[in-house]
């Protein structure tokens, strides 16, 4: 009799380990693109959707809306998560 195939290890899908997420914290983020076609980033609001449009002006033309097209998770340390939600509602650029 022939050796049953080793099938290749099941990747994880999504969590993190126990250890991770005692020191990363999820920030959660919204993309906003003006017709212009520069991007924005912000924290992320309850109730917010893709294409969704807001009247938040855009930062370089000053066009009175713009629209939601992207929303994503990103985890960052827990020590430097207050820093990092300061610097995204300051600059509108999420930066790790």
């Amino acid at each position: 009799m022939s050796e049953e195939p080793q099938l290749p290890a099941i990747p994880s899908i999504g969590g993190l380990d126990k250890k991770d997420q005692k020191r990363l914290k999820a920030i959660k983020i919204t993309t906003t693109q003006c017709t212009c076609g520069e991007k924005f980033q912000r924290q992320f609001v309850a109730g917010d959707y893709l294409y969704e449009i807001l009247d938040q002006p855009c930062l370089k033309c000053g066009k009175p809306q713009t629209t939601v097209v992207e929303i994503y998770q990103e985890y960052v340390p827990r020590i430097d998560f207050p820093k990092i939600v300061e610097k995204l509602n300051k600059t509108g650029k999420f930066e790790e």
